[in-house]
């Protein structure tokens, strides 16, 4: 616990926090015109904190004679121990991730009583900010949605600033410890897309696309970018699809691209899939064959079978402007005849996280204990 200075008698430490310090309690809370709303004493742990609403200010009682010497008042508290707030002040919040505390506003039209009125809103939202700032929180976040846009001037009035919205909510944030760098990360710093090498053997055939604009070179792999939510393998085959109208299966990762300053100033990560096409049945005897691909409409030009060693000059042609260097590269991969033995693989593996569902790993190919 930290070091006070001795003090004969309580003190206010600044009007606008009003944050007092007492030394003969050892005690320190935030203090209102009519009451304090939240109190606890800094000589016990952090973990072990006691802390409990005080109305002694109203009552013209010191922190001493509240605390008292009620054995009760002076025992300690367990870990799980909440806080008690008094809500006539505060706006409501939760706990909320890597030590930091949450208010939603609701999407609803205000009542009478709304904790969230705008006549009281920023008064109530800097005093919750000086609970958090006591209770050494990293930084408070303020969802708010479009209805209740009235609300963020009060709150950009207070330092918090936009972090991301979506739809129609707005997040703000803001971080508690003005001395140390901000820790709060931004919002989608990267975007995932995945491109598709579908290749039929026995033909010699590589599936590829001329998009309908920024065509930079004559054809390039079907692909896009991955949905929020969306798996890997899941994105690249369901992006065939829509391109091409092919449906595939997919194999393994043969590489991943990482680009910045893209599209919103945002980061790329692009994940270069193997996938086999799935053949159709034709005629009676039900001999299969490559299904003919149908380009998108609205975005793609042609889509098409494309002789591999075609598609193998146009990547690896050395003239400046020509050739495709990153996928000279992967095509080098996808050459190499054990590609079950180093194409990255898919597994899909258990969270250690409760209630979290199981993940995808991508990982190199683990060899047989055969």
């Amino acid at each position: 616990s930290r070091n006070i200075s001795v003090l004969t008698r309580p003190k206010i430490v600044g009007r606008a926090s009003g944050l007092f310090l007492d030394s003969a309690g050892g005690s320190f809370g935030i203090q209102q015109p009519s009451h304090t709303f939240f109190h606890f004493s800094p000589r016990q742990t952090r973990s072990q904190s006691q802390y409990r609403t005080q109305q002694f200010f109203s009552s013209g009682k010191s922190s001493n004679e509240v605390k008292g010497d009620n054995p009760k008042a002076q025992q300690q508290p367990s870990q799980d121990d909440e806080p008690e707030y008094d809500w006539d002040v505060l706006l409501p919040f939760q706990k909320h991730s890597h030590n930091s505390i949450k208010i939603t506003i609701p999407d609803e039209e205000p009542t009478s009583d709304d904790p969230f009125h705008i006549d009281t809103f920023q008064t109530k939202l800097q005093t919750t900010l000086e609970t958090a700032r006591t209770l050494q929180k990293n930084a408070l976040w303020l969802t708010v949605p479009l209805s209740r846009s009235a609300l963020l001037p009060f709150a950009h009035a207070l330092g918090l600033r936009y972090h991301h919205a979506q739809n129609t909510t707005a997040t703000l944030v803001l971080w508690l410890h003005p001395h140390q760098p901000s820790r709060i990360p931004e919002y989608a710093t990267h975007q995932v897309g995945v491109g598709a090498v579908v290749i039929h053997p026995p033909s010699n055939k590589i599936l590829c696309v001329r998009e309908k604009r920024n065509n930079y070179r004559p054809w390039k792999m079907p692909g896009g970018l991955v949905e929020l939510g969306e798996e890997l393998d899941e994105a690249v085959v369901r992006e065939v699809w829509e391109e091409t109208g092919v449906k595939t299966r997919f194999r393994s990762v043969l590489g991943v691209r990482h680009t910045h300053g893209m599209q919103f100033g945002r980061s790329d990560l692009y994940f270069v899939c193997r996938l086999e096409p799935v053949l159709e049945e034709e005629g009676r005897d039900g001999e299969l064959k490559l299904p003919t691909p149908i380009a998108q409409e609205g975005e793609i030009e042609k889509a098409a079978w494309v002789d591999l060693d075609e598609y193998r000059d146009m990547v690896n042609h050395v003239e400046k402007g020509r050739g495709h260097p990153m996928m000279s590269q992967i095509m080098k991969i996808v050459d190499q005849t054990d590609w079950e033995e180093r194409d990255i693989q898919r597994t899909l593996v258990e969270s250690v996280v409760p209630g979290r569902k199981a993940s995808p790993v991508y990982h190199a190919a683990i060899r047989s204990e055969d």
